[in-house]
């Protein structure tokens, strides 16, 4: 199946890829103790329904994704950590103006289709991941960088872990347990870019000996886009791994495009586990 999208690339983009993450809730860092041979594997599932709509014309798109990825500490140093990150999986369904796709990496390739051709590229392939003892990415390679950035890749709803310098790997949370801290603790933060406010609302749901859910609420104002986003993660309190993360997000949006207005709102639910293999 071959699906015509709307030129809508700017809109897609900022709608149809990223989720909240954990921000840094204290000024201390975490400081990450993984040996060499450790190897962990992540599976995430979303679900997604987004509607575009420039007058009487109304698109609605539906998908449904899952992947699993494995991370592989292959060295570990004083001033920290390399790692291969493999996409092991990918399924994803999509219903979109009345067409169908359907993508399993499990599968031999039976679409022609450009987007079923990008997930292709994505399956299978290796990122070479450097981390600093504080979880931050100083270095890495992406053989599937090109692919993932693509708005047909962004167009499908698969949510794909964005790799960057300078921001903790999605893996890990930096979050330091302490003594002191108690359930019911709060903290919050505040960021202006681009003439978009967002606001992150974080506290300390529960701890146990093993591991410590932390609850948010993160809201974007502004500029294109707004959103809402709701969530838990769930964090292992010895290797900082964060074991599940669950969101729900509601995001609206316009662009203007050639003097027409696009309008766009999407849900999104997404839910992810993680466990260590060896």
């Amino acid at each position: 199946m071959k699906l015509q999208i709307p030129k809508l690339k700017v809109i897609l983009i900022l709608l149809l890829t990223g989720l909240s993450t954990l921000s840094k809730a204290q000024t201390a860092h975490r400081t990450f103790t993984f040996k060499k041979g450790d190897q962990f594997q992540r599976t995430a599932f979303l679900s997604s329904n987004t509607v575009l709509q420039r007058g009487d014309q109304k698109f609605n798109i539906n998908s449904f994704s899952s992947t699993t990825k494995v991370y592989d500490v292959v060295d570990a140093t004083g001033q920290g950590f390399n790692l291969t990150v493999t996409t092991k999986h990918i399924a994803d369904t999509i219903d979109a103006m009345g067409k169908k796709l359907a993508y399993s990496s499990d599968w031999p390739a039976n679409d022609s289709s450009a987007i079923a051709k990008a997930l292709n590229n994505i399956a299978g392939k290796v990122a070479s991941v450097t981390i600093n003892k504080n979880g931050l990415v100083t270095d890495f390679t992406d053989p599937a960088l090109q692919f993932t950035n693509d708005t047909l890749t962004a167009f499908t709803g698969l949510q794909q872990e964005q790799i960057a310098k300078g921001a903790t790997l999605g893996l890990l949370a930096d979050f330091v347990l302490t003594q002191s801290l108690k359930p019911g603790y709060t903290w919050a933060d505040s960021t202006m870019m681009n003439g978009q406010k967002t606001k992150n609302t974080f506290w300390v749901d529960k701890i146990s000996d093993k591991t410590t859910t932390v609850v948010f609420e993160s809201a974007i104002t502004g500029g294109y886009t707004n959103s809402n986003t709701n969530g838990v993660y769930v964090i292992d309190n010895q290797t900082g791994v964060v074991l599940e993360r669950m969101m729900k997000s509601i995001i609206s949006g316009y662009q203007l495009h050639n003097r027409v207005v696009y309008a766009a709102s999407k849900r999104t639910a997404f839910t992810e586990s993680c466990y260590k293999i060896h």
